[in-house]
């Protein structure tokens, strides 16, 4: 955490953003670049600044959007998503699993973000990131299922969402898939892969 407060990234859906800025993060942040999904994020909220302008925009304006990024037909799904929190959950997001999973577009990952970020639940978020980091902490492979249930099992209640925000951050700028930064990683006396490698600069084997 140490680590986080000093070289962690800074975006604005980290902020204050409610439900709607946690969605439309999200739906931009699948298998896109944060930088790309950053500007992206702030052309989306400047133009329908609540959930109420984007449904009443419509899918045209929002595939604008999501077509300069190359995902044009995730507006659509995002669009009723929004509707639908709107229309039938009298725009509070509901804070419940299955009905988060029933939402269009939203998966596992998705609906444990905003049980997360936006519901002050106690569940972690794994992405690819945060996966690579614990399997090379612990030196074997786990899936994404058992990733969350550990960090559930581990970690205080309340400091969950830092601690997996952190973890997604040394993923994505220390502990990269291919060429990692271990002198740098705070977890690098303690990693079994950083160990065995003798912590050598020009990085180990990804898992």
């Amino acid at each position: 955490m140490e680590w986080f407060r000093e070289s962690g990234r800074k975006f604005p859906w980290r902020g204050e953003v409610g439900w709607y800025g946690v969605l439309l993060a999200e739906f931009l942040l699948v298998r896109t670049r944060s930088e790309v999904a950053e500007r992206a994020f702030y052309e989306l909220i400047s133009r329908f600044p609540t959930p109420e302008a984007l449904c009443l925009a419509g899918v045209a304006p929002v595939r604008e959007v999501f077509k300069r990024i190359g995902l044009p037909s995730r507006a659509e799904r995002l669009v009723a998503t929004v509707c639908k929190v709107l229309k039938e959950h009298g725009g509070a997001i509901p804070c419940d699993y299955r009905e988060l999973v029933r939402l269009p577009g939203v998966g596992d990952y998705i609906a444990r973000v905003v049980l997360s970020r936006v519901c002050g639940e106690h569940v972690a978020f794994v992405d690819g990131n945060v996966l690579r980091v614990i399997s090379r902490f612990l030196g074997f492979k786990l899936g994404l299922a058992e990733v969350a249930e550990l960090l559930e099992k581990s970690v205080p209640k309340g400091e969950l969402l830092n601690v997996n925000v952190a973890l997604l951050d040394l993923g994505a700028l220390l502990c990269k898939p291919q060429k990692t930064l271990c002198p740098l990683c705070p977890l690098s006396l303690r990693c079994f892969t950083s160990l065995r490698a003798g912590n050598v600069r020009s990085g180990v084997k990804s898992f």
